[in-house]
């Protein structure tokens, strides 16, 4: 293990993404791409999308074509906190933003100020992750995925009524469910 892997794995102390009650917990890796679903508690799509065509995120049904946005690379930002660039197929912004002062969610075209949603800090629960936006201005927080109509926001706590506000990451393409139709 060379330098930059160990000050990485020290960084992540015991962050793990998890694979259901019976599989181990496996540790994240930067540059390394995801895909990120709601674990929400209403019927409808889970799976996030950036649209970088417009700026926008949402929630789809599934990993298949056209939806390119269903692929984040985990980027390290320093000091703990973690960037999720969107890899979809069209030109545009590519960066999940929070925006805490509305309590939205878009792409943002870079990770400068002011920018500042662009900086998450991931929080294992058990049987899976909250992700919790950075942003500069006061205002809701926590990544929330409305499965109910497919949207995307932010939450003020991560408690009832907000069960969107729970998420699975794991690689690209493993599949959340079998079969798995790739793209």
């Amino acid at each position: 293990m060379n330098r930059r892997e160990f000050v990485q794995t020290l960084s992540w102390g015991s962050l793990a993404i998890l694979y259901g009650k019976d599989a181990v917990a496996t540790p994240l890796r930067f540059n390394t791409i995801y895909s990120i679903r709601c674990l929400g508690d209403v019927r409808g799509p889970r799976y996030l999308d950036g649209r970088t065509g417009n700026g926008t995120v949402g929630l789809v049904e599934g990993l298949v074509k056209p939806f390119s946005g269903t692929k984040w690379m985990l980027r390290n930002l320093g000091n703990g906190m973690v960037g999720f660039e969107c890899r979809g197929d069209v030109n545009g912004p590519r960066w999940l933003d929070g925006r805490t002062a509305e309590g939205t969610v878009g792409l943002a075209p870079n990770i400068n100020p002011p920018f500042s949603g662009t900086r998450w800090q991931i929080i294992e629960i058990p049987g899976g992750v909250n992700l919790k936006c950075m942003g500069a201005i006061e205002g809701p927080r926590w990544l929330d995925g409305r499965t109910g109509n497919g949207t995307v926001g932010l939450a003020k706590t991560t408690d009832p009524p907000f069960t969107g506000t729970k998420w699975e990451i794991k690689q690209y393409p493993v599949c959340f469910d079998e079969p798995c139709p790739l793209p």
